[in-house]
């Protein structure tokens, strides 16, 4: 290649990337152009500033609007995510770790312009609130750009950082909720500049994620800031995503750092301590209290940095019992698609502490009554755990595998999202899905057991998502294609038409998904065939409706 050409190639990519320029009101921004697994092209901006970095005076704060920049911001890489707790989705997130962490990326399938107009799905990632991130490698939007749709990602913070909580005025807590309502404003804002519809805004997340989004439909601060919401095996009254000891857990943190305070009395002083605290200090210490105090099973009796009911203030997220909101119709009434897979809790037959959590049950029955149920008689614990006890296990946890994992799995899931949907349907559209599909591409790698569902937690998101060690879906079986294609385009359809299924399609086998009604609970089975069933859980559902009913102390704040 002689001197002239290669002139000419420079210039001509320079060209190309500077070419890729948004301005929004902040400032210019500079992105590239990717491609999908299909080879289309996308482009991406990335680590964008949607609030000033939380640290020093502003951790433990309300995200406050960004500072303007002058020149041109690159936005071509993202190398940021929150500080967390553990970093098993993807061990190069611990490379990103940085408290200075509030940014959003996006993503359009068109040359961004002001001249369009396109449905916009905001991602909210899953993790327990207390890891994961917005990160490319993380949190892909390839497959569903194929759909027409901008996807926007956003960072928000976890474990301490994100929902330490002292019970007053001084932390309330919920940073991490805040963090994304600030997003959804950021992209009320500035999403035009891209090609989006501020009016056409779908809120979507998995796991923690769905949770967030169900906290999202209930905030009164989060009302007119998307049109439409997307829960996947996620609730606000699943049990796990509701914290209750954190002002106990809060001053164990200023303890453990060498701070014993009062709780009572001396939440500023808290405060005040914690800012001068080295991040990193404070996530290890954080982490190891969080570890020192796990309860038997939280994912039944709610973990530990999550959300938490505020007192009224003025910059309150929630303030009422979830439970209660929904079944009153406090909330946003968007239509909601909401969901879960067929074996929530399957991946416990591999955690290494499984057979000591199974052997915590058989010990003390009373474990089987969730501590939402407000039971403080120990006769009648006693009782009632026993009765749930029957319902799954003839004897022992550890001589019933699959009885045990059916327990697991409807107690700090699937009982929950149901009624979730079953509440909401009185208010709003509701379109259920159950994810029963068992594929390569989900990672169903096993161990499976007979009578119990075959899909894990968060092996649906796999299907339209891509992570770092994604090779393509020209790597995995037809029917894994087939049904990423199914979910994707159900998932960008209710974004675009608010509706899944709005016309009869050979993809979607001429089926028509039918909404969820007060006295109709039909929904969708994805399987290799997709069908209609009814009433998800059949009697099993029924049973904990019924002794919720006859022995739950209200208000209720989780089911």
């Amino acid at each position: 290649m002689n001197i002239s050409t290669l002139l000419v190639l420079v210039t001509t990519i320079s060209f190309a990337v500077a070419d890729i320029l948004v301005t929004i009101p902040n400032g210019k921004l500079r992105g590239r152009k990717e491609y999908s697994q299909r080879g289309i092209s996308f482009y991406a901006f990335q680590q964008i500033p949607y609030a000033k970095p939380p640290v020093g005076e502003l951790r433990f704060r309300e995200p406050l609007p960004p500072d303007n920049w002058n020149g041109i911001l690159d936005a071509t890489y993202n190398d940021k995510s929150c500080i967390q707790f553990s970093n098993y989705y993807n061990a190069n997130i611990s490379n990103y770790e940085n408290e200075d962490c509030l940014y959003i990326n996006v993503y359009t399938p068109e040359f961004p312009s002001t001249n369009l107009s396109l449905p916009v799905m905001y991602f909210i990632y899953g993790g327990g609130f207390l890891n994961g991130a917005a990160n490319f490698e993380y949190a892909g939007p390839h497959y569903l750009l194929e759909s027409g749709v901008i996807v926007v990602t956003v960072n928000y913070r976890v474990g301490a950082f994100g929902f330490l909580a002292t019970g007053d005025k001084i932390i309330p807590g919920n940073y991490g909720l805040k963090d994304q309502q600030m997003g959804l404003k950021w992209v009320q804002k500035n999403i035009k500049y891209f090609g989006g519809d501020p009016e056409k805004v779908t809120i979507f997340g998995q796991s923690a994620g769905g949770s967030s989004v169900a906290f999202q439909v209930m905030s009164k601060g989060s009302k007119g800031l998307f049109r439409a919401a997307i829960a996947q095996s996620g609730s606000n009254i699943v049990p796990w995503a509701y914290q209750r000891s954190y002002k106990t857990l809060a001053f164990k943190i200023g303890a453990a750092l060498g701070k014993p305070l009062n709780e009572d009395t001396d939440s500023d002083k808290l405060l005040a301590f914690l800012r001068t605290i080295p991040a990193k200090q404070l996530n290890t210490v954080s982490t190891q209290v969080y570890v020192d105090n796990l309860f038997i099973d939280q994912m039944t009796d709610g973990l530990v940095f999550t959300p938490v009911i505020e007192p009224e203030h003025e910059t309150a997220f929630i303030t009422e019992n979830m439970y209660e909101a929904i079944e009153n119709g406090r909330m946003t009434r968007v239509p909601l698609m909401i969901g879960m897979c067929s074996e929530e809790q399957l991946g416990k037959l591999s955690d290494d502490y499984f057979p000591t959590e199974i052997q915590n049950y058989d010990n003390d029955i009373t474990l089987f009554v969730s501590r939402n149920m407000h039971i403080t008689d120990r006769n009648k614990l006693i009782q009632v755990g026993q009765t749930i006890h029957d319902w799954y296990l003839k004897g022992r946890l550890e001589d019933d595998k699959a009885g045990t994992i059916r327990y697991l799995s409807d107690a700090s899931f699937t009982r929950a999202i149901i009624r979730h949907a079953e509440l909401q349907s009185k208010f709003s559209d509701v379109y259920f899905y159950e994810f029963s599909y068992s594929g390569q591409l989900g990672g169903n790698t096993g161990p499976f057991i007979d009578g119990a569902g075959k899909v894990k937690h968060s092996e649906d998101l796999n299907y339209i998502m891509t992570w770092s060690n994604w090779t393509g879906l020209n790597n995995y079986p037809k029917d894994d294609i087939l049904t990423s294609d199914r979910y994707r385009t159900m998932l960008t359809n209710f974004a675009k038409y608010l509706n899944p299924t709005p016309e009869k399609t050979s993809l979607f086998q001429n089926l028509i998904w039918p909404k969820v009604t007060p006295d109709n609970f039909q929904y969708l089975n994805i399987d290799t065939n997709l069908s209609i069933q009814k009433n998800p859980r059949g009697e099993i559902y029924q049973k904990w409706l019924k002794i919720y009913e006859e022995n739950a102390v209200r208000p209720l704040d989780t089911f």
